[in-house]
């Protein structure tokens, strides 16, 4: 069985203002046991470079970046392994405080459950005609009558480019799958901020 706790976060907007207040349920993965709750964990991720690149792309060929992101992205991943997880704190069930929970679906927290949710989203997307790039798999493009869209997919944040017509009907299939958050114009992607105005794109990275 696996051991689990509650992780509580204040999230701030850049600013320092309090945008909410987090509660996420989470499993000790440090309590999963290999070979019976779970086998396989990596999950690849995309390359700093392909981001970059993707960027100079964009602004030579003039297309916008819009961001957006896909909200608890790792309770969609499907547990292929038997889990069993303690009852949640606050959500016990009187009388049967010795019942354990069977996972359906991966939790934070899970060694698998990187890899369980870029194995469903990277279904999805190949569902919809996206083809995986050679050099980087997590770099997925299609083309329709010759216009393309570009899809970068980082954890839970992604980022599209491209054809305007097709990232909006992309948006919108994804919006139909998973619970997604549109944050607009990309602004923050992995520590490197970035400012679209008038045509032009400018990067800042901040130094440790």
């Amino acid at each position: 069985m696996v051991t689990s706790k509650w992780i509580y976060k204040i999230k701030q907007v850049v600013d320092g203002n309090i945008e909410k207040y987090k509660a996420r349920f989470v499993g000790r993965g440090f309590s999963q046991k290999e070979g019976i709750d779970y086998e396989e964990t990596f999950a690849p991720v995309a390359r700093y470079t392909s981001i970059g690149t993707i960027i100079a792309i964009a602004f030579v060929m003039g297309w916008k970046l819009p961001q957006t992101d896909v909200k608890t992205a790792f309770l969609n991943g499907k547990v292929e392994q038997e889990v069993y997880i303690e009852q949640p704190e606050g959500f016990i069930v009187h009388e049967s405080e010795s019942h354990v929970c069977k996972l359906k679906k991966a939790l934070y927290g899970l060694k698998q459950a990187p890899r369980a949710w870029y194995a469903r989203i990277y279904g999805f997307l190949k569902s919809l005609g996206f083809i995986e790039n050679v050099a980087d798999s997590k770099k997925n493009f299609k083309v329709i009558d010759g216009f393309p869209v570009i899809l970068i997919l980082y954890v839970e944040d992604l980022f599209l480019t491209g054809n305007e017509k097709l990232i909006a009907g992309c948006k919108e299939e994804l919006s139909r799958e998973f619970e997604m958050k549109d944050i607009g114009p990309m602004h923050y992607f992995l520590g490197l901020e970035v400012w679209q105005r008038n045509g032009e794109i400018f990067l800042k990275q901040g130094t440790v």
